[in-house]
């Protein structure tokens, strides 16, 4: 009698799961409102893109694109336009004694509250690694590049969250 039961009530699992034919897709959904605080663990995809982009350029070698695009809709280089010069000759110092960049992984997401996130990232060279953190902020209906700062030190992969 139970071997009856589990197909038919799979079956009408099944069944339930499929759309009613004759419904409408449902409507494209509004633009997304403000973000919630994320987990240690989660990263917006908006975020993750625009770093994924940014590692990408540098692996050409194309130092001072990847910040135009890293910076891309941000009001930072408006306010401070040598700040951008100044990120560019210092990557490409740090990046002369990394060598080839491998890849590049994300270590940790931090949140202080719903539109701020510290991003921590490794990017992999072929002589060392560099820790890399990215601060976001969403304002006006978009994630916005703070600031960043690369760093040579192995010790500051293994700070302690303060």
């Amino acid at each position: 009698m139970m071997r009856c039961v589990i197909p038919l009530l799979l079956t009408a699992g099944l069944a339930a799961a499929q759309p009613a034919s004759g419904r409408k897709p449902a409507a494209e959904s509004p633009a997304p409102a403000k973000p919630r605080a994320a987990a240690s663990s989660s990263l917006e995809p908006e975020i993750r893109t625009r770093i994924d982009k940014f590692f990408a350029t540098l692996k050409d070698h194309r130092v001072e694109v990847a910040y135009n695009q890293l910076f891309e809709g941000s009001v930072l280089p408006g306010e401070n336009p040598d700040m951008v010069k100044k990120l560019v000759d210092s990557t490409t110092r740090v990046l002369n004694l990394t060598g080839r960049i491998d890849s590049a992984d994300p270590l940790k997401a931090r949140s202080a509250g719903p539109t701020l996130r510290e991003v921590t990232y490794v990017l992999n060279g072929e002589k060392r690694p560099l820790r890399w953190k990215f601060y976001f902020y969403f304002g006006d209906g978009r994630w916005q590049v703070l600031d960043t700062n690369v760093a040579t030190d192995a010790a500051g992969f293994f700070d302690e969250d303060k």
